[in-house]
């Protein structure tokens, strides 16, 4: 069984200021994911295949983790 590819990158948090790290499947734009310190859900997105820093902005759904 072959694993799924991903990309690894960090983040901050726009309302409480903390960084963290988020996997995205390859095939994955974007995923709603909650902030690890606050819990806001966050819209994170790649910024392309040779960033380590991902997109981050504040989510209208709320965060399935």
């Amino acid at each position: 069984m072959a694993e799924k590819a991903t990309r690894s990158g960090t983040y901050r948090c726009p309302v409480c200021g903390h960084r963290d790290t988020a996997e995205l499947a390859e095939d994955q734009e974007s995923a709603v994911i909650p902030c690890s310190y606050c819990n806001t859900p966050l819209e994170v997105s790649s910024r392309g295949a040779d960033s380590l820093r991902f997109r981050v902005q504040v989510s209208e759904q709320p965060a399935r983790r």
